[in-house]
Parts: C-alpha cells; sequence; structure tokens
C-alpha cells in the first residue's frame, strides 16, 4: 500500500507538469491531445506549478522497482502454494450467470456475507483479483517501462508494442485509474464488511465470523 501511494503521488507530479495525453510517438504543448486537463479548468500554466517532475521521477522508479521485487515475491509465493488456486480460481457453478447475479446484487445492496461464506471471496472478488494479478499489474509494469529510455535503448520494441511512447504513457494513466477504482472499491468493501473485524485478522489472524441471526440483532 505504502509503494502504490507513493507511486500514485510522484505519477501524479509528474503529470502535472505535462498535463495533457496524447496518441502516438508525438506529444507536446499545442499538438492535438485525447485529453487536457485545462478542459476540467485548470491551465497548464497552473499545473505546472502545482506538479515538481524531478521529486516525481526520483521516487516513482525507487518505489516502481521496489513494487515489482515485492510484487514477484508476492506472487510467487501463492503460486507456489496450492491453496492460491483453490481460494483464488473461481469454481465452473460460480460462473453461471444465476450465481453472478446474485453475487452483484449483493454488493449493490452493501450485503457482507456471513457463516461460513464470509470465510471465502465472492466470485466477483476473486475476478477482479485476477485481473488486477495478471491483467493491470502486469501491464502497469510494461507500460511504464516502455516509457524509461534506458529500456527502451535495450529494447525499441516496448514502444512500437504500444504504437508510441505517448499510446504508451495514456495507457499507463487509464490502467493506474483503474487501478484506484479497485482499491476505492476495496476499501468500501472492507467498511462493509466490518473494518475492524477486517484489520483485525490481517494483524492478529483472528476473525470473527457473524452468522444471519447475530448480524439482524
Amino acid at each position: 500500500m505504502l509503494c502504490f501511494v507513493y507511486l500514485l503521488l510522484s505519477g501524479l507530479m509528474i503529470f502535472l507538469q505535462f498535463p495533457e495525453l496524447y496518441w502516438g510517438k508525438v506529444g507536446f504543448q499545442g499538438y492535438d491531445a485525447v485529453f487536457k486537463l485545462s478542459d476540467w479548468g485548470l491551465s497548464w500554466e497552473e499545473a505546472d506549478a502545482l506538479g515538481n517532475r524531478r521529486w516525481g521521477r526520483n521516487y516513482h522508479y525507487l518505489f516502481a522497482w521496489v513494487f515489482v521485487i515485492n510484487g514477484l515475491i508476492y506472487l510467487g509465493w501463492n503460486l507456489w502454494q496450492k491453496r492460491f488456486y483453490s481460494k483464488m480460481l473461481p469454481r465452473r457453478e460460480e460462473l453461471s450467470v444465476k450465481y453472478l447475479k446474485a453475487d452483484m446484487k449483493n454488493h449493490l445492496r452493501f450485503r457482507a456475507p456471513t457463516g461460513t461464506a464470509a470465510r471465502q471471496y465472492g466470485v466477483l472478488q476473486k475476478i477482479s483479483y485476477l485481473l488486477v494479478l495478471f491483467v493491470l499489474f502486469p501491464f502497469m509494469i510494461v507500460s511504464g517501462f516502455a516509457q524509461m529510455p534506458a529500456f527502451t535503448a535495450i529494447s525499441p520494441e516496448l514502444i512500437d508494442l504500444f504504437g508510441g511512447r505517448q499510446s504508451a504513457r495514456t495507457l499507463h494513466v487509464i490502467c493506474t485509474v483503474l487501478l484506484l477504482l479497485f482499491v476505492v472499491v476495496h476499501l468500501i468493501e472492507v467498511l462493509v464488511a466490518g473494518a475492524v473485524n477486517q484489520v483485525r485478522s490481517m494483524i492478529t489472524g483472528r476473525y470473527v465470523v457473524l452468522t444471519e441471526s447475530a448480524e439482524g440483532d
């Protein structure tokens, strides 16, 4: 979480001093952009005054490496354990339309699971975690490498993979927004499920399972 916060803040400092997104290989002030912060009420000059590209780059690169190394260790450790697959992979019956609708309704109604179901991930949780672990995080890392001159000098095909450095930057920002949305939804889910109970279980391993009757009382 610390890495994510620093990556987000440092990335924001970098973006503010270049507050436009482009598609392709070329991008500069005055060039056709796919997104302009000025369209949302903050001019280029105002955004530039708020940003700090030098500080942002230093910390972004530092915590990017910490994030990558930590992520590889976490992923490798979990993939080595068999319980990861039973815990994270949805069962066939969970992927049915009926099951997905029921799980979606529970989430929209902010209804936390009770009993033994509280000890397991719901199907939407499993799908979202798998997408984050195996799609968004890898894409974020690769699109970040495509913006680093040191890596693109060694592997210029990274730029071609995204159709240009500016395209990689734009997709990197979109991926950041999706990850931020995931974090916000995740925090809401923690509050719905009981923040004290959830945090205590992370620290002590003790998780109190509420029954439907206890929840109603």
